[in-house]
Order: C-alpha cells, then structure tokens, then sequence
C-alpha cells in the first residue's frame, strides 16, 4: 500500500509539474494603434486612365474629357478620372455620391452609363455635369461612340 501511496503521490507530483510547465496564454485587450488595419480599396477604372485628386465638386474638367468623379477612401479624396480616350470603361469600386462633367467635343461625344446586365441607366450629352450623381449602380461608360 505504501508503494502505491508513493507511486500515486509521484505521479500526481509529475503531473503537477507539468501542468505546471505548460506556458499560458494571457489574453490583452487591443489596442487601436496594434490593430490591423484593412485597406479599403480606392476606385479604378479599366482601361487605365489618368486621374487627379480634388477635395470636392469644384474641380477643372479639361477640354476634351469626360470626367467621373468617385470618393477614395484612402486618401480622403476625390478622384477624379480624365476619360480622353474612346473606350468602354469599367468601374470598380465607385461607391456613393460623385459627380461627371462631359466636356468632350465632336459629335459623337455623347456618354453612357451602363448598369450589371449592360442596361442604358444615362446618356450624357456634352457640356453635361453633375455634382452628386450616385455610382452604385453604373459598372461601365462608354465616353464617346
């Protein structure tokens, strides 16, 4: 009985020992300046054009251009797309109120904003602006024909 009673108090001994050794993890609040931070994603347009950043509707459009205006949120900013070439761009990440100016030339610089399924949602005509116009639903614009 006795070598029972001090294999017992042996083992109970180890295992209190290792338990014991085991490293324990403290929980710590986070910290805002610790915290990781995602990225949001600034708006795009695809084919690449040029752009310039302006702090609200009052900004020069170029001759020529049709300009789109989008929020980004990584800046702080307007974006502001310079659409010279005739393409068909896509958008990604226009979120919210921004606003356009057409001022193209010629006779076929007449914009259009396509919606998800390829739906006409506006055409622009030239020397058309607007400075609240919502994004969240255009995917595309085609700038001139």
């Amino acid at each position: 009985m006795r070598l029972r009673l001090l294999l017992g108090t042996a083992a109970t001994a180890a295992g209190v020992a290792a338990v014991s050794l085991v490293p324990t993890a403290t929980a710590s609040p986070a910290s805002p300046a610790r915290a990781e931070r995602v990225a949001a994603a600034s708006p795009s347009v695809s084919p690449a054009a040029p752009y310039f950043y302006s702090d609200g509707p009052g900004y020069t459009c170029p001759t020529g251009n049709l300009c789109v205006r989008a929020w980004d949120p990584n800046k702080g900013q307007y974006k502001v797309f310079k659409l010279y070439e005739c393409h068909t761009y896509s958008l990604s990440y226009f979120k919210g109120n921004g606003g356009y100016a057409n001022f193209q030339t010629g006779d076929r610089a007449t914009a259009t904003f396509y919606g998800q399924s390829g739906n006409v949602l506006k055409n622009v005509p030239v020397d058309a602006q607007s400075t609240s116009y919502d994004w969240g639903p255009v995917w595309k614009i085609r700038n001139c024909y």
